[in-house]
């Protein structure tokens, strides 16, 4: 599945707790988008929930937690998300686990 089949936004923190849609990778601070798993178990975007990913810089304070990323590319078609293990595990709810490399979502 490609990252831009499940509504993709860029975020900038604002303060804590507030962030706002940008457009460009440059200004962002996180990553926001639908669910993989449950947007092929919900066959659309009705009843998904969004997956939130935040780069190093954003303090633990702020949640999701702990995971952190480091954007690589130059948006959402190429995008990969690297860390130590790269993965993303939702820890609640439908627990998904996947990766995002180069603009494709993939799930363990």
């Amino acid at each position: 599945m490609r990252l831009v089949d499940l509504e993709p936004r860029f975020l900038k923190i604002l303060d804590s707790g507030c962030y706002r849609m940008v457009d460009a990778l440059e200004e962002a601070d996180g990553l926001d988008f639908l669910c993989p798993l449950c947007f092929t178990t919900n066959s659309g975007r009705v009843g998904t929930h969004h997956v939130i990913c935040w780069r190093p810089h954003v303090p633990q304070t702020t949640n999701p937690i702990p995971g952190r990323w480091e954007f690589k590319g130059t948006g959402y078609g190429d995008l990969t998300l690297v860390a130590g293990s790269s993965s993303i595990l939702l820890m609640s709810g439908c627990r998904w686990h996947g990766y995002i490399t180069n603009g494709e979502v993939l799930t363990c």
